[in-house]
Formats: structure tokens, sequence, C-alpha cells
């Protein structure tokens, strides 16, 4: 009764009063226990669980979704650099407002109007390294305007591992090529180029789209595995049509209703382009380029295979197990039919193969084909090494790993080079196509199974 309300329990008394008095008579109401527990409200006893409707339940969704959020938690090692890019028009007036923009990896600009009498010093953002291009008046037959800039974050990149690959100015275009080779990179990608352009109004598109289709073959011949971005004012130019392996991401209006500042890069999802206001009094708007690329390493899942050890013990006690087998019992029932009497060996040399030979669960991991257990175990020493603070083992791992990288890809030369000698050219296109990461597509075959019949017939009578 403890756990009934004052109101319940007046109820209760007043119909056990009514059934007590009235049970004799004709309209008398007589309630079961049940019924009048049922009146009360449910108390739960110690150790029971409440009946919480299934879509009501908490759901545990692991962290908070979104690029921003995805970026803010990998700010210093994204897969890809975080740009802000833009037509700034004269930088050296909009320092303080550009230094309040800084917390992103790289920072495009065009048209600094930068020229050689105004020093890095002027233009240095605390912690970036700077990289210019300015306007070569004798090259542009322009007197002034033009230039191009690069803003390298220091804890992204090391400003020793920044160098300029290509410098051009023409009256059609300028283009700054500068590589870097960063603090962490995803494995497909070996390091990343940015290439900073600006085409005028006045310029040949056509010319100026060969000019930069020419430098990007250049370093993607040198760099063939680099991550390559090109960005700047395109005004008139495109290159959709020019750079097939390459894809725009900008979507959005960069100076009025018009797209003008665009963004170029060799890798498929790799950002989500936002508006930002214009720096200073500048006629064109900045754009976040915030990088939602996920790396290879986690788009492909982790595969699980059964594998089969063969050494000579395993191969001994299978010829003997072979050897021991009556066949002719396994053959006589089946007769002439040739098809039950295949599948039943098939069968027997199964059992045979998991009786004999051990078997054991491998992952595999989407690592270079080169890769082998001996590297691994040499990277996770150099971690190792890293966490102690031991910095002379840091350094002698790292001089036994870059003898064992040359070992190993030189192993995997030879063992390709054996293929072809042996005329397997089947498994030369295998690897080949594992190195380049070439995918078949799946092609399903069409037709019916009557007509599968007749080709087997028509071929069984040739």
């Amino acid at each position: 009764m403890a756990g009934l309300s004052f109101v319940t329990f007046l109820r209760i008394l007043l119909l056990l009063f009514v059934t007590e008095n009235f049970a004799g008579s004709s309209g008398g109401i007589v309630y079961t226990r049940e019924q009048l527990i049922a009146l009360c409200k449910p108390v739960l006893l110690p150790g029971d669980r409440p009946a919480v409707p299934q879509e009501l339940r908490w759901k545990c969704r692991g962290c908070r979704a979104g690029t921003k959020r995805m970026e803010k938690r990998r700010r210093h090692k994204p897969a890809v650099p975080a740009i802000i890019m833009g037509n700034v028009r004269s930088l050296g007036n909009k320092m303080d407002e550009l230094s309040a923009l800084v917390k992103i990896q790289g920072i495009p600009q065009v048209e600094t109007w930068l020229h050689s009498h105004i020093p890095d010093s002027s233009v240095k953002v605390p912690g970036y390294s700077l990289v210019r291009g300015d306007r070569d008046c004798s090259k542009s037959r322009k007197k002034k305007g033009g230039g191009l800039a690069l803003y390298v974050s220091e804890r992204w990149c090391n400003p020793g591992h920044v160098s300029v690959k290509e410098r051009l100015c023409t009256p059609d275009i300028e283009l700054l090529a500068v590589g870097m080779r960063l603090y962490y990179l995803p494995r497909e990608f070996t390091s990343t180029i940015t290439i900073a352009v600006c085409i005028p109004p006045s310029a040949d598109a056509a010319v100026a789209c060969e000019v930069i289709s020419s430098a990007t073959a250049k370093l993607h011949t040198e760099h063939p595995d680099a991550f390559m971005v090109i960005t700047g004012d395109f005004n008139h130019a495109s290159l959709n049509n020019i750079l097939n392996n390459f894809h725009q991401y900008v979507d959005c209006p960069t100076r009025d209703n018009k797209t003008l500042d665009l963004l170029y890069a060799n890798a498929m999802d790799a950002y989500d382009a936002t508006a930002l206001p214009p720096l200073g009094k500048s006629d064109h708007n900045l754009v976040m380029m915030t990088p939602k690329y996920v790396p290879l390493v986690r788009r492909q899942p982790v595969h699980t295979r059964t594998v089969r050890r063969w050494t000579q013990e395993t191969a001994e006690a299978l010829q003997d197990c072979f050897e021991s087998t009556d066949w002719d019992v396994l053959c006589e029932p089946h007769g002439e039919d040739i098809d039950n009497m295949t599948h039943c060996i098939t069968d027997y040399i199964r059992f045979c193969e998991d009786t004999t030979m051990p078997a054991r669960t491998v992952h595999c991991f989407s690592n270079k084909p080169w890769i082998t257990s001996d590297l691994k175990a040499l990277l996770n020493k150099k971690k190792k090494a890293f966490r102690s603070g031991d910095r002379e083992e840091q350094r002698r791992v790292q001089h036994k790993l870059r003898e064992m990288l040359r070992t190993c890809k030189d192993n995997y030369r030879r063992k390709l080079e054996a293929k072809l000698q042996q005329n397997s050219v089947r498994d030369v296109w295998a690897g080949m196509k594992h190195i380049t990461g070439m995918k078949g597509k799946d092609r399903q075959t069409s037709g019916s199974l009557d007509r599968a019949n007749q080709y087997n017939q028509f071929f069984q009578q040739v």
C-alpha cells in the first residue's frame, strides 16, 4: 500500500465498502483482486527494467559527424590541405585581416600586387612560410598588378620541405608551382603540389590552358603519386576538357554571381567549398576549401582469408592419405555419371586437405604489394623508439628502414621480371593492376539458361 497514491487508496476502500454491502443484492458489482490492482499506477520492483519502446531507446551513434568537425579533430594532420583561396587585389594593405584567417594549412593568394621593393617581412604571417611569385613586368608586358603568393603552415609542413617547382610569367598567364613534403600524408600520396595561377581577362584562354597542361604533365611525370591542386583566378578559362583526371570543387559565386576563382584537384570527393566575405575591399570573395577526403586505408576494409601452409610434412601426409584411399569405392557407385563422380572426388580431396593441412585466418590490409611483415616490424620498432624518446635508436632504425624499403621494392621487381620470363602474363597484369589501383568493371553476363545449354551441346558435338 506504500506505493499507492492517497486518491487511489480512497477509491479502493469505497469499492470494497460497496462490494461488502451490496454483494447480495441483484445490482451488486463484484471486482477481482487483479482488477483492483490494475487501477494503481505500475510500480517497478527492484531489478525490473521499464518497458521502453524501441523507437524511444537511447542509441549510441559514436562521434559527431560532419566535414567541419572531422577537420577540427585532425586540424594539423588532414589527409589533404585545407585552403583559403581568393583574389585579394593588393595584399600589403590587408595583412591585419589576413592574419585573423590563418587557422588553415594553405592560403594561395592571387593578384598580390607585390614587387621587389616590398620585403617579405612586411607581408609575413607568424607561423607560416611564404612563397612569392611576383609579376615580371618585362615578360607580362604590364606595369603593375598581378603576382602570386602561397602561405604554408609550419605546423603542417616543415619550411625546409617547401620548394618551388615551377615559376612562369607570360602575357597570358602567371603560374607558381610549389611542392611540399608534409609531416603526415596518406599512403597513396607521396607529396603535395599546389599550383597557383592567374589568367588575365585579356589573355588567350587556349594558350593559358596549354601552359597549365604542360606544367601539370611535367610535374606529374616527376611526381606520379603526388596530390596536386590547381587554384587561382581563371576568368574565362576552364580546364574541364583538358585535364580529365582533375575535378573542380568551387560551386559558389566568387565575384557577384560568377564563379571565376576555381580549384582543381586530382582526387575525387576531396573538398567542400564555402564562400567567405572578401578580404578588405577586394571585389572577389574568399573561398574556404574544407577537406573531406577519406584516405584509401580507411575506405578499404580489412579482409580476412583462410590460407593453408604447404610444408614438406603436410605434403607427405596428404600423399599418404591419397595412397591409402580405395578410389574404386568412390567411383563405382556413380557408374557413367561423370558429374557426380567429379563432385564426390573433389569433396573427398577437400576432406583430406582439411584433415592433414592446418588452416589459419589472415588479415589482408590495403598495403603496397612490396610491403612485407619484416618491413612492418621495422615500422613498429621505429614508432616504439619515437615514443621512448631514444633518438639514437630512432636514427639507427631509420637507416635499417631505408635499406629494407629498397630491398623490398627490388625483390618485388625481380618477382615481376621472373613472371615475365615465365610467360605468366596473367600474374604480371594482376600485379600491375594492384600497383596502379586499377579496378575492373563488374560485368554480368546476359542470356538465358536455354541459350547456355545450346552452346554447350554445340561445342560437345564439335
